[in-house]
């Protein structure tokens, strides 16, 4: 197979920053262990009506999603996927997140290939403190059978996994950054416009290889604690990250000090973020 160029420094979704509005930053926290409560569901969210002109339309998600062709949300706090077809949801899927020491970060991104039976190697910080090792493609690998290569310079890409089990857990910030996707096939198969049963071919073919996409799909992660359900009503979730506590806590002095005290620090890990094989410990 012929190697996939990577888009150069995302220039192609630049355009997309201007559609994102508000979110809350996803700040770091320590790791409960136990799942979070249940969301709180409010009454249906008011519509917005789009505006007369333009290629973008206001909606529930958050976003200002573009009224043609395909656009994925990654809304952090409900972990949940949304796929969109002409403005319009066609894919909802469960994910799971990065852990509050390793959240996974709010970023648009855009998907430009798709890797097929992908292998695994982790980072040096993974290798160091979890005693990871290399895995090669098959049933065990952490990545699971497809790798949705993303333009960006956060090591964070969706992918399939080989722990569907923590797809029933309520809680699923369990990562090291990166978005497991269940439905990944499924989403697969709407990224290419092919069936599930040509994924599941793609997939027998063996080997790791790449298909490009017929042109990049735009994927914003995003952070908002209110997010509508299937049905459109908005829903208020858990603050994962604590992300309130997590801004006041920047802003203090003593947060001042001990940025200058690790910046001094010679055994500085810049980031181990990525696609990992750690699952909930």
């Amino acid at each position: 197979m012929p190697a996939v160029d990577r888009p150069a420094g995302g220039r192609l979704f630049r355009a997309f920053l201007s559609l994102i509005v508000g979110s809350v930053a996803a700040l770091g926290a320590a790791c409960t262990g136990t799942d979070a409560p249940g969301p709180v569901v409010t009454p249906p969210a008011q519509a917005v009506p789009p505006p007369s002109t333009g290629e973008a339309e206001r909606s529930v998600y958050g976003q200002a999603i573009p009224r043609h062709g395909k656009f994925v949300v990654v809304n952090i706090p409900s972990f949940e996927l949304v796929a969109l077809q002409d403005g319009a949801p066609v894919l909802q899927s469960r994910v799971i997140v990065g852990r509050p020491e390793s959240p996974t970060p709010e970023l648009l991104s855009s998907i430009y290939a798709i890797k097929f039976n992908p292998s695994w190697t982790p980072t040096p910080w993974m290798i160091r403190n979890e005693a990871a090792h290399y895995m090669p493609p098959g049933p065990q690998n952490p990545l699971g059978r497809i790798l949705f290569e993303m333009d960006n310079d956060q090591l964070v890409y969706l992918h399939d996994t080989n722990q569907r089990d923590l797809f029933n857990r309520q809680n699923r910030a369990f990562s090291h950054g990166c978005v497991r996707v269940e439905k990944a096939r499924q989403l697969a198969a709407w990224a290419l416009g092919v069936s599930e049963k040509d994924i599941e071919q793609m997939i027998g073919h063996g080997g790791t290889y790449a298909v490009p996409l017929p042109e990049p799909i735009p994927v914003s992660l995003v952070y908002n604690t209110r997010f509508p359900n299937e049905n459109g009503q908005s829903v208020l979730y858990p603050d994962v990250y604590h992300s309130h506590a997590a801004e006041q806590w920047a802003a203090s002095p003593h947060a001042a000090r001990q940025v200058a005290s690790v910046a001094r620090s010679e055994d500085v890990e810049p980031s181990h973020r990525g696609c990992e094989a750690a699952a909930a410990r």
